[in-house]
């Protein structure tokens, strides 16, 4: 990140208590625990609320800017600039393929996870919520495209990652 990024990110960027936000999401994984008849049901009622909190994120990220990207590997550079802005940090590794048709974003220290181990609930998509975060925005900017979650810290895995692909 350069200067001007860093300042934008010290002085205009508006932020949010990390350990208010993780109490928050892990009321309302609880929640969604208590009130689900299956794993699946949780990742998909996560999801949902991802894709409306993306919808929120797109329309105030694009009162701020006149440009945006053209086509989908440009536009990984957006998601990696979005999740700086509302995460914090940035992710650990940016992979694309080489027909720039699948995009995975991973993160190693994930915010949302940090602290959490689940061990009786195979399949679920702890942090599924970023998933629905990417879903969100790719549609209202036109792409034809689709994210799941692949891995997760809260799960034991080693990092959470996330994978976006444009379909044809």
């Amino acid at each position: 990140m350069g200067i001007k990024g860093k300042l934008a990110w010290a002085l205009k960027i508006d932020k949010v208590s990390k350990t208010l936000f993780q109490a928050t999401y892990r009321e309302l994984q609880n929640m969604l625990m208590a009130t689900s008849d299956s794993v699946d049901d949780i990742n998909k009622k996560m999801k949902d609320v991802g894709f409306k909190v993306g919808e929120t994120l797109l329309m105030d990220y694009a009162d701020r800017i006149k440009e945006h990207a053209a086509d989908f590997v440009e536009f990984s550079d957006t998601l990696k600039l979005a999740y700086k802005v509302n995460s914090g940090q940035d992710f650990t590794d940016v992979w694309i393929s080489g027909d720039g048709k699948t995009i995975k974003y991973t993160d190693a220290n994930c915010p949302i996870c940090e602290g959490v181990q689940i061990t009786d609930m195979p399949g679920l998509q702890y942090c599924n919520l970023v998933s629905g975060v990417f879903d969100a925005v790719m549609k209202l900017r036109g792409f034809n495209a689709e994210s799941f979650q692949e891995s997760c810290k809260a799960l034991g895995d080693d990092v959470c990652t996330w994978t976006l692909r444009e379909l044809d």
